[in-house]
C-alpha cells in the first residue's frame, strides 16, 4: 500500500483519545496524534498531565490513535488533528521530484535515537540483515513511514527489496504469535514492544543495524506550516509541557507508570502483584527514555532540537536505498529548531524536584 494513497482516502481506522479537559477554564484544545496502539509511552504526557503542566499552558490535551504516516498526514492537512508523532521518512520522501511535498514541518525532536529494531527468535538461523533474504518481515503496517529506512537498511546489506514479503502484524500478541508460530521471520517493530515480548517468555535477538541509523533521530512532532505560521505560541507551549513530562518521567519512572495506568485503567495488568506490574513497566519505560531523551539532555543538546545530521544522515540512507535522487533538499523545509528555546524555557530542576515528589 502507497504511503500517499491515504491523501485520497481518508481511512481512520480504530481510534482511541485521551482528553484533558477542564469545562471550567477556556483552554486551548490540542488533539495529536498517536501512531499505534495506546501504550505506557504516553507516560510523559499522562504524568505532565497529573503534574499540570498542560493545564499551566492553557491546554487541553487529546491523544487521537491513527496508525501509519498514510492516515496521519491526510488528518493533519485537513486540520483534523493539530501535530503528530510522526517518523522523518515521509517527508524526505515527499520532497522529491514528482512526489506530493506536503506542506508540513517538524518543529520536535521526539526520538534522538531511533526506536526501530530488527528483532528475530533467539535459535533463528538469521544472524544478520544479509540473511532476510527470502525471508518474510513483519511491519506495524503497511502505511508506516519507518519501512522506507528498512527498505534502505535491507538494500545496504545487499537484499533486494523484491526478495523481501512484508506482513503487517500490528503490535502485541499478534505480532508475537507471528514471530512465535513463523508467520514472520523477523519483527520490525519498536523497542517497547520488543521487551514486552521478552518479558512475556519468548527470547528473541536484535540484529545488528548501522550504528549511524541507530543513533540519528527517527521521529519528531510534525506540523503543518500553516498552523506554524498562524499560530507559534500554541506548538511553545504544547512543546514545553511535554519536555516537563519527560523530564519528570525520567525522574520517578514509577509514578509515570502510575499515571498512564490512572489514566487508561483499562490498560493497567489484572493479573500479578502490583509491585511484579510496576517493575515490568518502569522497565519499558527504562528502555524508552534512553531512546527520548537527547545525549546530554538540557546541556550540550535542548530538548526537541534537531540538527542538519539527523537529516543527512537519513537522506543517505534513502539514497543508497534507492527511495530518493535528490538529496539536496533544503533544511528549512524538513524542519525548524526556531522554538526550541521556548521547549526548554522552564526551571528543570524545580521539574525534577517536583516529579521525585509525586506517588
Amino acid at each position: 500500500m502507497s504511503l500517499f494513497r491515504g491523501w485520497r482516502r481518508w481511512a481512520l481506522g480504530a481510534l482511541a483519545s485521551l482528553t484533558f479537559a477542564s469545562p471550567a477554564l477556556a483552554r486551548d484544545n490540542f488533539t495529536f496524534a498517536w501512531p499505534s496502539a495506546i501504550n505506557s509511552g504516553v507516560a510523559p504526557f499522562t504524568f505532565a498531565r497529573q503534574l499540570g503542566y498542560f493545564a499551566a499552558e492553557d491546554m487541553d490535551l487529546r491523544i487521537q490513535v491513527l496508525t501509519g504516516s498514510g492516515v496521519i498526514i491526510p488528518q493533519l492537512m485537513a486540520g483534523q488533528i493539530d501535530a503528530a508523532y510522526a517518523s522523518l521518512e515521509p517527508l524526505v520522501i515527499a520532497r522529491q521530484p514528482g512526489r506530493p511535498n506536503f506542506p508540513l514541518r517538524f518543529i520536535y525532536n521526539l526520538f534522538p535515537r531511533s526506536i526501530w529494531e530488527f528483532a528475530v527468535l533467539d535459535g533463528s538461523p538469521i544472524r544478520s540483515v544479509a540473511d532476510l533474504r527470502g525471508k518474510t518481515i513483519g511491519v506495524l503496517a503497511l502505511s508506516s513511514g519507518n519501512i522506507y529506512m528498512t527498505r534502505a537498511i535491507l538494500q545496504a546489506a545487499g537484499v533486494p527489496w523484491n526478495e523481501v514479503r512484508l506482513q503487517a502484524v500490528g503490535t502485541g500478541v499478534s505480532a508475537f504469535e507471528a514471530l512465535r508460530t513463523g508467520q514472520i521471520d523477523m519483527l520490525n517493530l519498536f523497542d517497547t514492544a520488543h521487551i514486552r515480548m521478552e518479558q512475556a517468555g519468548t527470547a528473541i535477538r536484535r540484529l545488528d543495524i548501522p550504528p549511524a541509523l541507530l543513533n540519528a533521530s527517527s521521529h519528531g512532532v510534525s506540523v503543518t506550516q500553516a498552523a506554524l505560521q498562524r499560530n507559534p505560541g500554541l506548538f511553545e507551549r504544547f512543546g514545553r509541557a511535554l519536555t516537563k513530562g519527560t523530564i519528570a518521567c525520567n525522574a520517578n519512572l514509577e509514578a509515570c507508570v502510575r499515571s498512564y495506568w490512572a489514566a487508561y485503567p483499562a490498560l493497567r495488568p489484572t493479573t500479578g502483584t502490583d509491585e511484579e506490574n510496576l517493575r515490568r513497566e518502569v522497565e519499558v519505560l527504562t528502555l524508552r527514555m534512553r531512546n527520548l531523551l537527547p545525549p546530554g539532555s538540557g546541556i550540550t543538546r535542548p530538548h526537541g532540537q534537531f540538527s542538519d545530521a539527523d537529516w543527512t544522515v537519513l537522506i543517505e540512507a534513502l539514497r543508497a536505498g534507492g527511495e530518493v535522487t535528490n538529496t539536496n533538499i533544503p533544511m528549512d523545509t524538513l524542519y525548524t529548531n526556531a522554538l526550541v528555546p521556548a521547549f526548554n524555557r522552564f526551571d528543570a530542576a524545580a521539574v525534577e524536584a517536583e516529579a521525585r515528589a509525586a506517588r
